[in-house]
């Protein structure tokens, strides 16, 4: 199972994930975020991860910063965050050679309908929990398992990353339910936001190879 492990802040945060088999790493740059890390922090902590280790900068409705950043900080992809259309996913690949990752707030079948538009110009999509006040991810809710199973159904071509309100205590069922091709966390491995929890990540990648094994 592919985990990515988002919201770092910390250089140990990131090394521990990486060691415990994280898939990719994500840093913030949305101001917005409770986990907004400055570029430059960020580039202090990319340099201390062993290669290849995967970095992805998450951006809200910021497609020309994320291309400006992606390329200041050789990132490998870029996590477009907002309301981008699949022709900014398009641009920001062409420009920066970075895979993109689409997230997605899926309420409705009419969200889920929408998802075939990324088609080819998204490398991943990402399904997040719809909040109620219209947060940009990072709240700890749950997403819609059966909405986010019905989409990786409906479009077997295109690989998934579930995100919202996963820890080690439902990652099984999450898997179960939604069958993804990847995780993404957050809150769900943190003692504070933007700290990571070394027993909490410990226990989740515990989980998801107890996971994987029983597959």
């Amino acid at each position: 199972m592919h985990v990515k492990i988002c919201g770092l802040t910390r250089a140990q945060d990131a090394l521990l994930a990486r060691k415990l088999g994280a898939w990719a790493l994500g840093f913030i740059f949305f101001e917005g975020s409770k986990r907004n890390i400055a570029p430059e922090s960020a580039r202090e902590i990319i340099a201390q991860l062993p290669k290849p280790a995967p970095t992805i900068g998450v951006f809200v409705n910021q497609t020309d910063r994320a291309i400006e950043t992606a390329k200041a900080l050789g990132l490998n992809g870029i996590q477009l965050h907002g309301d981008e259309t699949p022709e900014d996913c398009r641009r920001a690949r062409q420009e920066t050679g970075c895979f993109v990752i689409k997230a997605l707030r899926a309420k409705s079948e009419d969200d889920v309908a929408r998802i075939g538009d990324y088609r080819g110009a998204a490398n991943y999509i990402l399904l997040d929990a719809a909040a109620a006040d219209g947060s940009y991810g990072g709240t700890g809710e749950k997403a819609d398992w059966s909405l986010a199973a019905r989409a990786v159904r409906e479009y077997p071509d295109l690989p998934f990353i579930l995100a919202g309100g996963i820890k080690a205590d439902n990652i099984a069922e999450a898997l179960a339910a939604v069958q993804p091709y990847a995780l993404d966390l957050s809150s769900g491995v943190e003692s504070a936001p933007g700290v990571k929890d070394a027993n909490k990540l410990a226990a989740l990648f515990a989980a998801a190879k107890g996971a994987d094994d029983d597959e």
